[in-house]
């Protein structure tokens, strides 16, 4: 079992464990950089009041790391398509990063607008133009 730290209060001095009081508010921060093994620390906050002396008490809830990748993200999949400077079936792409056709239809649009490339949508297949 993973080992909890325990919230202490600044003002009384009392200590509970993350789940021992009722949390008043819990949020998510995500730490900007990855480590050196591309893991992503997430790190739960909540804030509770003491127990003792009603002071507002913010901490750690708890903690994971999970590996992110750039590639796996549908943003990059569409960007790396586009760059690629092939004919892009649509339907295929859709299906690769999990959206609909449709939704990739609006979407290719503003990423053309964006990234400053010419092309056209004719059926379900992108085609560049040079």
């Amino acid at each position: 079992m993973a080992k909890k730290k325990k919230i202490k209060c600044k003002k009384c001095g009392a200590e509970w464990l993350p789940n021992e009081v009722e949390t008043k508010k819990e949020w998510n921060m995500i730490s900007p950089m990855p480590d050196k093994d591309g893991n992503v620390t997430i790190t739960r906050m909540a804030s509770w009041n003491c127990p003792s002396c009603g002071k507002n008490v913010t901490g750690a809830k708890g903690k994971t790391k999970g590996e992110f990748r750039v590639e796996d993200t549908p943003k990059y999949k569409i960007e790396h398509a586009l760059d690629s400077g092939k004919e892009i079936d649509l339907e295929q792409l859709a299906e690769e990063i999990g959206f609909k056709v449709e939704n990739l239809i609006k979407i290719i649009p503003a990423y053309m607008k964006k990234k400053g490339l010419k092309g056209e949508i004719k059926g379900k297949t992108f085609i560049p133009k040079k």
